[in-house]
């Protein structure tokens, strides 16, 4: 479990990759394509470093595990993975128009740019949805709750 959280924070990380590209051209749409392109190069860097610092984490240790929030990260992961499928499809969809919009160098290869943002999202809907079920399956557990506090006699 402690390598897809590794994974989510390392989607979650890409994010930051998405202000690094200038759009090609004015309006909305290449400035969707533009922030895309920048999330699949952010991902491309950080999901690796994130995997790898992972499985450096999840070594066995002595003390007690750490544990992450597993409602709160797949939730945000969950919403965020949403959020770029649907910007993936509205690019495939602008991107798809006969003529080509102006400003597009190579529409095949935007598309498939586009595609593979939509198949990050995908991905990172899933493992959200893996946190949360994780998140849900351990709260049930009994050894998994977290201590209440006891209402005093006072």
């Amino acid at each position: 479990m402690t390598l897809i959280r590794a994974v989510a924070i390392g989607f979650l990380a890409g994010g930051a990759g998405a202000l690094i590209f200038d759009p090609r051209g004015e309006g909305l749409d290449h400035l969707r394509l533009a922030l895309l392109m920048g999330l699949l190069v952010g991902q491309l860097l950080t999901v690796p470093v994130s995997l790898l610092g992972g499985a450096v984490w999840a070594r066995p240790r002595k003390e007690g595990a750490i544990r992450l929030y597993d409602f709160s990260l797949g939730s945000l992961l969950m919403a965020l993975g949403v959020l770029v499928v649907t910007q993936a499809h509205a690019a495939v969809t602008w991107l798809s128009t006969e003529p080509t919009p102006g400003g597009v160098g190579d529409p095949d290869g935007e598309i498939s740019i586009a595609g593979l943002a939509g198949l990050s999202g995908y991905l990172m809907v899933l493992v959200g949805l893996a946190l949360l079920a994780n998140g849900v399956w351990t709260s049930t557990r009994k050894d998994g709750l977290r201590p209440t506090a006891e209402a005093s006699q006072d």
